[in-house]
């Protein structure tokens, strides 16, 4: 019989290359080795979130440095004599005036820590004043905080148009007059016009030791009036409507 000999070997599958540690054929493995890990310990405890790289910031609730909208007034620093006031009152009313347009002539009075400044304009001075003083009263509320360099009221500025202002307190005064006349004859409330707070101040302080007659601000806002009532009369706020 025919011997057909042995038959061909099964095909087997090739060896894989030889590996190293790092899983890497061994021709293609890295001629470095990365340092081994250290185990973490068990009472090592794993930190909640990833360390971040923090920059020193300024402490919140500081003013820095260059970002002050204004330098405050050092507490002891001392009061400006009364040429210091009076200059510095006259430099800041006629710098602002002539920004507006004017060519005032500015004359100040300084006594203390008050300064009466006075200025004479020659056209235009009801843009200065305003209807009822309040564009006056406007200016000086901005001069003084220039004065002051927007810190507190140490120092207070009255500013005077063309005796706009001083007409204007005599207007008041009589008007008080007539209103106390008023309630203590008829025994009633009286009410003045709307007035600005330096207006009501003027009717306030000249009723202020007239027996006959009590005073109070009705309203809310800037601009109020003034309720000139009997003396007997119940106080009454003011919510309540007037007489």
């Amino acid at each position: 019989m025919y011997d057909a000999g042995p038959g061909p070997e099964p095909a087997t599958a090739p060896s894989p290359p030889p590996t190293m540690a790092s899983g890497l054929p061994a021709g293609l493995a890295p001629s470095w080795e990365p340092e081994p890990v250290p185990a973490r310990s068990e009472t090592e405890a794993e930190p909640a979130y990833a360390a971040r790289d923090t920059m020193s910031r300024p402490e919140r609730g500081r003013r820095r440095e260059h970002g002050e909208r204004h330098h405050t007034r050092e507490e002891n620093a001392p009061d400006m004599n009364t040429d210091e006031l009076s200059s510095t009152s006259q430099r800041l009313t006629e710098e602002l005036l002539k920004a507006m347009g004017f060519e005032p002539r500015v004359s100040v009075r300084a006594e203390g820590n008050r300064v009466d400044v006075i200025v004479e304009v020659d056209r235009d001075d009801d843009l200065l004043n305003g209807r009822q003083g309040e564009t006056r009263q406007a200016l000086q509320h901005l001069l003084n905080r220039f004065l002051n360099k927007g810190d507190g009221s140490r120092y207070h500025l009255q500013l005077e148009v063309n005796d706009h202002w001083q007409h204007r307190e005599t207007e008041l005064a009589e008007l008080a007059h007539r209103l106390a006349e008023d309630a203590a004859a008829r025994q009633v409330e009286v009410v003045s016009d709307y007035l600005n707070s330096q207006e009501r101040r003027i009717v306030h302080m000249t009723l202020r030791e007239d027996g006959r007659v009590k005073t109070y601000s009705l309203g809310d806002g800037a601009v109020k009036r003034v309720a000139v009532a009997p003396a007997s009369f119940p106080d009454r706020s003011e919510d309540d409507p007037a007489s």
